[in-house]
């Protein structure tokens, strides 16, 4: 006989190896075909950007003060 392939332990015949590629190569291009398509929904338009005012922007002294007391706090526990 032929070769044989170890694959996870189980010598497997080189013949069986082409035939379950072939199979698996056959199935993949046909079975898509037998399921049912689905259905797509109407794109929707993305959501307009809302601009920042100037009361919202980030302020670096906050951000820096409310770091320094949740370290203070860290280092107390």
């Amino acid at each position: 006989m032929g070769s044989a392939y170890t694959i996870f332990g189980t010598k497997v015949q080189a013949h069986w190896i082409s035939i379950a590629t072939l199979s698996a190569a056959i199935g993949g291009a046909v079975i898509p075909s037998y399921l049912p398509s689905k259905k797509t929904e109407a794109v929707k338009a993305p959501e307009p950007v809302v601009q920042k005012q100037a009361d919202e922007d980030f302020d670096v002294e906050k951000l820096l003060k409310y770091v320094s007391m949740g370290s203070i706090k860290c280092r107390e526990l």
